[in-house]
């Protein structure tokens, strides 16, 4: 029977909800692929539901792992698991509207992610944000990372005090923030003006590009200013989580001053 229900997960996946069953994590997957922080199939099965499963979950990069029955029964606290079990991340996701109406700054702050894939880099810029006391963390749905146990650990416990938005389309969200006054600002190694020409001070919005590919070209239409980072040294760029946190910082001293 497909039903959902909560265990205690194995040690090394310290997560506390679960759904089991074939026809639970497909409909998951379909209504609420956000929530899905990692799936355990069994080994060697041939069910065509599991190989869905395995293929949405790829297209949607959520992790997957094989597993005995012995550790399906563990995960789901049933032997009526089919063989395959889902473990729910525990962060609660926000819309960009509820983050618009309660503001944690008289100037709010947002930080946003087009597409990152590195789970590492979205932790340790969801760490940095928080540390600023940046309004939100803004995601798009279905790309880039998950919000799964590597980026919990590389947040350091930030993930638990900062809202994440989940949102349809980049495009939409950047046009209703420049509606309500927001300045969008982003990244660009190529830019010619520098991150310290920017008034942080005003209701800004900080966009980063993905690991190689960047910025997508209707995102940087709708951007007021691509600004870069001096760079003294050697090297011609900085790790899109260490570009990230100097710039926050600089708004925060702005902020500060």
């Amino acid at each position: 029977m497909d039903k959902t229900g909560n265990a205690g997960a194995p040690a090394q996946e310290p997560r506390e909800q679960v759904v089991y069953g074939r026809n639970a994590v497909v409909e998951l997957l379909q209504t609420k692929p956000e929530t899905v922080e990692k799936i355990y199939l069994q080994f060697n099965t041939s069910h065509p539901k599991l190989k869905e499963i395995v293929i949405t979950a790829r297209r949607l990069k959520i992790p997957c792992g094989k597993a005995r029955m012995e550790k399906l029964t563990l995960i789901a606290g049933t032997a009526k698991n089919q063989g395959v079990c889902a473990l729910l991340t525990s962060v609660t996701f926000y819309s960009l509207e509820e983050v618009l109406a309660s503001p944690r700054n008289s100037s709010p702050l947002l930080v946003i992610l087009d597409g990152l894939e590195d789970p590492h880099n979205v932790g340790a810029i969801i760490r940095t944000a928080e540390a600023v006391a940046a309004d939100a963390v803004v995601m798009i749905d279905g790309k880039g990372s998950p919000i799964n146990a590597t980026v919990h650990k590389s947040s350091a416990g930030a993930l638990s005090h900062m809202r994440v938005c989940k949102v349809k389309s980049l495009v939409r969200s950047l046009d209703l923030l420049r509606e309500r006054g927001f300045t969008i600002v982003a990244a660009d190694m190529d830019a010619e003006q520098n991150h310290t020409d920017v008034d942080w001070s005003r209701p800004m919005a900080l966009v980063m590009g993905a690991e190689g590919s960047g910025l997508g070209s209707e995102t940087r239409k709708r951007c007021d200013s691509v600004v870069r980072i001096p760079m003294a040294g050697c090297v011609e760029s900085l790790n899109v989580s260490v570009a990230t946190g100097v710039m926050l910082y600089e708004a925060m001293r702005q902020r500060l001053s």
